[in-house]
């Protein structure tokens, strides 16, 4: 009877010891995710291309209208326009600072508004996650509705800030936060230490 308890107590202890070494193995997990997350916040990269559609055009002239506009931003290379779609394939030129808002208001100037916008960009071992922070290619983004993860190469960000989609659907996304900085754009204490308080922030997701 003493032994079969002894042998019941090993098992109940060296049951304890797996989940206190799963449980460790996870707080690690966590630990290491923080630390990259942290590591990739002043990153570097470029922005090389957009498509955004737009919305209120009602003939081929106003398609010729904000593709003009387009041409004119100065980050801006080559343009694609489908008329069907009312979508813009945007190339900006290398080495050159990507205003994402430029594109925007191009587009805004020429008498109409942006429906939904995408950005390329291109990342080297960057750790994302929702609200986190980061500075690429000269812009500081705010990520929302997005899994941990890292990203690596190119990969489209999809601009979710007002004036870039519909109101329901910044309404959507603005509730995968409570910081402030999803209703004006810009950065306030809210935001990541080592950001520029003050500055544009731009709200993406993946």
């Amino acid at each position: 009877m003493t032994k079969h308890t002894i042998n019941w107590m090993n098992a109940v202890n060296m049951i304890e010891k797996i989940k206190s070494n799963s449980n460790k193995i996870k707080e690690m997990k966590n630990i290491f995710f923080i630390v990259m997350l942290l590591w990739s916040v002043p990153g570097i990269g470029q922005i090389k291309s957009a498509s955004l559609t737009a919305s209120g055009l009602t003939c081929s002239m106003c398609s010729k209208a904000i593709y003009k506009a387009l041409l004119k931003v100065p980050s801006v290379k080559d343009v694609t326009v489908n008329i069907e779609k009312s979508e813009y394939n945007i190339k900006f030129k290398e080495n050159l600072p990507v205003v994402i808002d430029d594109i925007k208001n191009a587009v805004t100037d020429a008498g109409f508004s942006v429906a939904s916008m995408q950005v390329t960009a291109n990342f080297d071992h960057v750790a994302v996650a929702n609200d986190a922070h980061i500075a690429l290619a000269g812009s500081n983004f705010h990520f929302l509705g997005v899994s941990n993860q890292i990203l690596n190469g190119d990969r489209a960000l999809t601009v979710v800030d007002k004036n870039y989609l519909p109101a329901r659907d910044f309404k959507k996304y603005s509730n995968y936060t409570q910081m402030k900085c999803v209703e004006t754009g810009m950065m306030a204490s809210c935001c990541a230490k080592n950001s520029t308080a003050g500055g544009r922030i731009y709200h993406v997701t993946l």
